[in-house]
């Protein structure tokens, strides 16, 4: 296999003109731009939308200006989502830690019980990788301050502090792992939806939420999860393909759906005027 040689800037860009078939009118411009954010997020990042199938060299008259414009609106873009989408999972881990501390209490002997959680099937192997993460969190030379003021103080952590340090990720995986009585008192504190549905989504939000926190393309982007048919799709008129909707499902406008159905009526208003 033949290596990817480093390339300086000036190298850069004769390889985009010569090799690429790409338009750069202005080649100081474009060193810096390729200083700023780097040739592999935005040449390799956005260069499908433009690419000629055949070549796999740009199409004929695009410029460099075009790939890093649709750069700018992807990064634009990712600002929107990924300030609804913190609202959001803020408003899951209020939830989710509020619901589980009224059935089973907030100690860590409570929330580290295995007793009080789903240990069935291959959720038993998740919960077990679960557990020894938020083990791991509990530390008395925690990053965090509050953690260290907790365990330090009082010689423990209650759930709604812990919830703080997890991701979303882990967030969706715990959920996943609660009996059916939490799981559902969560699902009514964000209108009718079911248990299945709110662990696609938080799946599939996990996904999109780490996109826009690494930067990576996101307008195009779709997830291998995809969320459950529910209602809305009809009342949106969604279309279908061999029994199965067109859009919403995995891709971003699936992720517009979520916050639509999850986040408080105020906050979509919000999204409007964005």
């Amino acid at each position: 296999m033949r290596k990817k040689g480093f390339l300086t800037y000036d190298e850069q860009i004769v390889f985009l003109k010569e090799k690429k078939n790409l338009e750069i009118q202005d080649e100081e411009y474009a060193k810096k731009i390729l200083f700023k954010t780097g040739y592999f997020p935005l040449i390799n990042g956005y260069k499908e939308t433009y690419k000629n199938p055949i070549t796999s060299q740009f199409q004929d008259g695009i410029t460099f200006e075009d790939i890093y414009e649709l750069y700018q609106f992807d990064n634009d873009l990712r600002s929107i989502f990924i300030k609804y989408i913190l609202m959001l999972e803020r408003n899951i881990k209020s939830s989710l830690s509020y619901h589980f501390c009224l059935t089973y209490g907030d100690m860590q002997d409570d929330y580290l019980d295995i007793n009080h959680y789903d240990y069935s099937g291959k959720k038993k192997i998740v919960l077990q990788n679960m557990l020894k993460i938020i083990k791991g969190q509990l530390r008395n030379d925690s990053d965090y301050v509050y953690i260290r003021h907790y365990m330090k103080k009082y010689n423990y952590v209650p759930l709604w502090v812990l919830f703080n340090v997890l991701t979303i990720g882990q967030l969706s995986k715990i959920y996943s792992c609660q009996k059916g009585r939490v799981q559902i008192q969560v699902c009514q504190d964000f209108g009718s939806i079911k248990i299945n549905e709110m662990i696609k989504m938080l799946a599939v939000m996990t996904k999109f939420r780490n996109v826009c926190a690494h930067n990576d393309r996101l307008f195009d982007f779709r997830t291998k999860d995809a969320l459950c048919d529910m209602k809305i799709y009809e009342r949106l008129s969604i279309p279908r393909k061999s029994g199965r909707y067109v859009y919403g499902k995995n891709d971003l406008f699936a992720q517009v759906i979520i916050l639509k159905l999850l986040l408080p009526e105020d906050f979509n208003y919000a999204i409007k005027a964005s």
